[in-house]
């Protein structure tokens, strides 16, 4: 078992009582962290279940996540906390199968031979789409990227038909009407983390999975941090947080003649949630956090009693089609997992005001159900033996330009209250890995802002503390500076 994280300081004979709000990956790796340096940690998650995001149900005999994952071989923080808690015997590294649907019929894209074949472009424009996809996977100063979208680049580089028929279909798919003001520096990451999951562009991609689904990590984070000391309580929801004169905060719950108080508050959740929890939260900060904005994401999960596809990940290219994508995760996992089913994602990236994102599950289906006949003419509605529809309102933080120069500072405006949530991931955007590599950072920060409060009244400033003798703490922020 690796060495847990070295965190900023150790509580001593002064521990502290810190809330976190959200008991997604973030907040769990939060309330591990700070419990291990010694602090009383309280964590609050409106659900009945931990895991947020990445929390699965029971199905088949087994577990299966509400919304898909997988890890990319450079996931280096996840994987040191898979590690650490002595579940490593259950990461499994297997190739990927990615496809692409357009002209109603799926290409094969596993690697450069299958990019050369695909027929729905002309021959000279699949070179150009090989030869800008090779440049993009050997670039590493993506800051050059920060201030040009997505869709001028790409479609400068690649040429309009090109563009439209590929990368262009798949931007206008997974962000509607704001697929042309999504930064370059976004793409430019997706297209280097798949590189970091091949040795060459002629190996065929893999990617991790755990066995048993993520509930495994879950259970175990879950464990680890109550044993470390940590209270994690589902069902409950702070409503509002209130400052104390002495910097401490109220946490008000359903009984507000009862307040929890805590030294300070993380709050994991997102901005939307966290801006209504505080009324006192300073004009400027609120407008700069609710500035940034996220799309919505419907993913129905359907269990089936015969392969969809051949595929596991197959890219919707075509605009009629009311999915973004197909995930079939048993072409991916063994479906002897799950007794010999078969379990499909359909995902929908929208706007939150999305009709789709309203509709009941019953509703949403019958639109659905016709196009999967498209993708498999042989496909009959009676295959589906269970659905399940989840939906998430902040799911895909929009990365517009300079994203970096509009992301709030972690520490608030309030002293002793920081905000760690999906929107201050930069420029990767989400994904377990990032959500464990910032409950790290935060954990940090408040570590190392109460060993040095010990020294004296700090006045909480950006991403730097001023004491009152003037002189400056500077924050740690790892790789992620914000």
């Amino acid at each position: 078992m690796a060495e847990p994280v070295t965190t900023a300081g150790q509580a001593g004979a002064n521990p502290k009582h810190i809330g976190v709000i959200g008991g997604g990956i973030a907040g769990l790796t939060t309330a591990l962290r700070l419990s291990q340096g010694g602090h009383r940690v309280t964590l609050w998650e409106r659900e009945g279940h931990l895991g947020g995001l990445a929390a699965a149900l029971p199905v088949a005999g087994t577990y299966l996540e509400h919304f898909y994952h997988h890890l990319f071989q450079s996931d280096r923080e996840i994987v040191a906390l898979i590690e650490e808690l002595g579940i490593a015997d259950h990461l499994l590294w297997l190739p990927s199968n990615v496809g692409y649907f357009a002209d109603g019929k799926i290409w094969r894209l596993n690697g450069a031979l299958d990019l050369l074949r695909l027929g729905f472009i002309p021959p000279h424009d699949r070179l150009r789409v090989g030869l800008v996809t090779a440049y993009l996977q050997r670039v590493k100063n993506w800051k050059k990227f920060e201030r040009v979208t997505a869709h001028s680049w790409l479609r400068r580089a690649m040429g309009a038909r090109a563009y439209d028929r590929t990368f262009g279909a798949q931007l206008r798919a997974k962000f509607g009407s704001y697929y042309d003001q999504v930064a370059m520096v976004w793409f430019w990451n997706k297209i280097y983390l798949r590189t970091t999951s091949r040795r060459s562009p002629l190996d065929q991609e893999k990617l991790g999975y755990i066995e048993g689904s993520f509930n495994v990590l879950i259970d175990a984070l879950v464990g680890a941090a109550r044993a470390a000391g940590a209270d994690l309580r589902t069902g409950l929801a702070p409503t509002r947080l209130d400052q104390n004169p002495d910097s401490s905060w109220n946490v008000i719950l359903d009984d507000p003649d009862a307040p929890v108080r805590c030294d300070a508050v993380i709050a994991t959740v997102p901005s939307p949630i966290f801006s209504r929890l505080v009324p006192d939260l300073p004009a400027d900060y609120r407008a700069k956090m609710l500035g940034l904005t996220s799309e919505a994401a419907v993913v129905a999960l359907l269990q089936l009693d015969q392969p969809l596809t051949d595929i596991y990940w197959l890219n919707i290219a075509d605009p009629n089609l009311p999915f973004t994508a197909v995930i079939e995760h048993t072409n991916f996992i063994d479906p002897q997992q799950y007794g010999d089913k078969r379990f499909v994602y359909l995902s929908k990236y929208l706007e939150p005001d999305h009709p789709y994102f309203s509709l009941s599950d019953d509703e949403l289906m019958e639109r659905y159900i016709p196009y999967l006949k498209r993708i498999n003419p042989n496909f009959t509605a009676s295959s589906i033996e269970r659905r399940w529809v989840f939906r998430a309102r902040a799911a895909q933080p929009i990365v517009t330009l300079s994203y970096g120069e509009k992301i709030p500072d972690h520490r608030t405006p309030l002293a002793n209250l920081y905000l760690a949530n999906m929107s201050q991931i930069y420029p990767e955007d989400r994904g377990t890995n990032y959500s464990v590599r910032l409950g790290n950072q935060i954990s940090e920060m408040v570590l190392g802002d109460l060993a040095t409060s010990s020294a004296g009244p700090v006045r909480v400033q950006g991403l730097s503390a001023s004491r009152e003798d003037g002189s400056t703490l500077e924050a740690g922020q790892g790789e992620n500076p914000l």
